[in-house]
């Protein structure tokens, strides 16, 4: 298991388990498939947690972009938060954060779903 999902008061959080640090190609698809079927319900509030997360390469952000795609046409919500710096450079270098609500605390992006 590589994602730790949870939900507390409407929100779903889903989060990499401590002793992943790189999120590569490899786990890409893994990542789809667990998050898919939460973002596939109508109205889910996501908030997709990158503690831990040190480097993310092309398929990561693939990932990201295919998560959100999925969210937006479902009617759900997805959100970002704990990018490291250089996890949030890639994202700016891409002009990404203009697309995702990127917070910086899990606690910035739950206060951002009760406005």
């Amino acid at each position: 298991m590589i994602i730790k999902v949870t939900e507390q008061n409407g929100i779903t959080f889903a989060e990499f388990t401590e002793d992943v640090t790189r999120f590569t190609l490899a786990l890409a698809e893994a990542v789809k498939s667990d998050l898919r079927p939460y973002l596939n319900n109508p109205n889910c509030r996501m908030i997709f947690d990158f503690s831990h997360i040190e480097f993310v390469d092309s398929s990561a952000i693939g990932t990201v972009i295919a998560l959100f795609k999925t969210a937006k046409s479902m009617g759900s919500n997805l959100k970002l938060c704990n990018l490291s710096p250089e996890v949030l450079k890639i994202f700016e270098l891409l002009h990404l954060q203009v697309i995702f609500d990127i917070t910086g605390t899990r606690e910035s992006c739950i206060a951002s779903y009760s406005k």
